[in-house]
């Protein structure tokens, strides 16, 4: 666990998911819990290895493209 973990409650759970607008049935938060925690945890520590230097060159796999207000949306 990350040294955040004391600071992530039930409470947290519940307003996490207030703000997504998803319904959490009472008594849910303490299931959800462990598993917000191992995610939090393991996202955490992708992001410090993908901040490394070594890193910095690299490009996503799928690229998004948007058309230009030229070429229209259709």
């Amino acid at each position: 666990m990350s040294k955040a973990d004391p600071f992530l409650g039930p409470q947290d759970v519940r307003n996490l998911a207030a703000y997504a607008d998803l319904p959490l049935a009472p008594g849910r938060e303490e299931a959800i819990l462990p598993v917000l925690r191992a995610w939090l945890t393991d996202a955490n520590a992708l992001s410090r290895k993908m901040s490394a230097a070594e890193h910095w060159n690299l490009t996503p796999a799928i690229t998004f493209i948007h058309p230009s207000i030229e070429e229209g949306e259709g």
